[in-house]
């Protein structure tokens, strides 16, 4: 009874659908069926160099970060929703299973967040949704742990508003290697909620390498309208 009861008091108290804003827990049936993984190559562009050399560390992304996905992780990351965790775990575990190899072993790593972000939304919401992702692939045969190999190693400011140059600059030396012991014996890919510039995982990618663990792919959720899903003609 008290599993009915708390949905029950959570829409008597105004919980709305983070798509389309109906009574729901999380989402409505609607937007549950609307939100379909459909991964692709998610190439920035300008393609950070770390990315394409020595070996190239493909990004994919489950969908792109418009209209309905983008609300829903809107909701999820600034809006308080970690209901939707297990919703979005989904669409980054179809992400990873493309990196996947037969038999291989994979660990998760998902990018560092911020003692400020941490402060703000009360846990580390990328490495909720890398464990989330990591539960459901175990589900279906992939061994996959998560690792959280970086830690910030310096501040940063708000990338809102700075440009692929500016974003670059502002994340060069952010990371450094926590651990490298959960890397051993395991495909390494970087996980993340949204791709936009690559700068968060370029540098992700260039402290793992430096440390002789490049990645063998990127997984994020969703990637910005504007990263085209094929890479640039003049970066093959």
């Amino acid at each position: 009874m008290r599993d009915l009861l708390i949905p029950a008091a959570d829409l008597l108290l105004g919980a709305r659908c983070a798509g389309c804003g109906r009574p729901a827990l999380t989402l409505c049936r609607t937007c549950g069926d609307e939100i379909r993984a459909d991964p692709a190559v998610a190439w920035p562009t300008p393609c950070p160099r770390t990315l394409r050399w020595p070996t190239r560390v493909t990004p994919i992304a489950a969908g792109d970060n418009t209209d309905l996905l983008r609300r829903v992780l809107i909701a999820w990351k600034e809006g308080g929703n970690t209901r939707l965790t297990s919703v979005l775990g989904h669409l980054l575990a179809s992400a990873v299973v493309d990196h996947a190899r037969a038999a291989r072993p994979v660990v998760l790593v998902p990018v560092p967040t911020s003692r400020r972000s941490r402060r703000e939304r009360g846990c580390d919401l990328v490495d909720e949704l890398a464990r989330a992702a990591a539960r459901l692939l175990r589900q279906v045969g992939v061994d996959a742990r998560v690792s959280q190999a970086l830690a910030p190693a310096r501040a940063t400011v708000d990338q809102v508003g700075l440009g692929a140059a500016e974003r670059a600059n502002n994340l060069h030396g952010a990371f450094r290697l926590r651990t490298s012991r959960s890397l051993n014996s395991r495909d390494a890919i970087v996980v993340d909620d949204i791709l936009t510039t690559g700068a968060t995982v370029s540098e992700a990618v260039r402290v793992l390498s430096a440390a002789g663990h490049r990645p063998i792919g990127i997984a994020v959720v969703a990637a910005t309208p504007r990263i085209p899903k094929d890479i640039p003609e003049h970066h093959r």
